[in-house]
């Protein structure tokens, strides 16, 4: 037993400054990954297909690639996840409003998947022409109006969530 420290109750962990700057790093790509795609998805490909795509196409287009975004937000997410779990011990609660809030960003992408992009998927199949053919009365049109919304704010939480989480990382430092 002689040589090998013996941490006080409460004190900090120690953990090797080498692993630390790995597991930084791989954090930063992924929470780049994850929300440089979600921004990616809302803020070019979104209204570059819609301005040059009939809407039909264009929100095919864009509905399968955020289903492809709910897979790599599980990745993504989840292994940040992890990593704030692992911090607890350490940064106590700064990495568990951390965790929470990636947990947050992840379930509410799960909850547009789920929920909300399937019932919207089934009143474009429903409707002959596009959406914005129906008039504005149309009950489809209201619902599908109030989906898309409930979506897009849906998305603004996984974006605000995931900011905070990287800047909670950033200001650990």
């Amino acid at each position: 037993m002689a040589g090998l420290p013996i941490r006080r109750r409460g004190a900090p962990l120690e953990r090797p400054r080498q692993g630390r700057a790995a597991v930084q790093i791989l954090e930063f790509f992924l929470y780049i990954v994850w929300l440089g795609s979600l921004v990616g998805i809302a803020f070019i490909a979104a209204p570059a297909a819609f301005a040059h795509a009939p809407a039909r196409e264009a929100g095919a287009i864009i509905g399968a690639s955020l289903r492809t975004l709910t897979w790599l937000t599980w990745l993504c997410g989840g292994l940040i996840l992890i990593i704030w779990l692992g911090r607890i011990p350490v940064d106590g609660r700064m990495a568990i409003l951390a965790a929470l809030l990636v947990a947050l960003a992840v379930g509410t992408t799960d909850y547009v998947q789920g929920s909300l992009a399937p019932r919207m998927d089934a009143i474009v199949a429903a409707v002959p022409d596009s959406i914005d053919a129906l008039p504005p009365g149309d009950v489809r049109r209201r619902t599908f109006e109030a989906l898309h919304r409930r979506s897009s704010n849906a998305y603004g939480l996984v974006l605000i969530c995931g900011f905070v989480a990287a800047a909670l990382s950033a200001a650990r430092r």
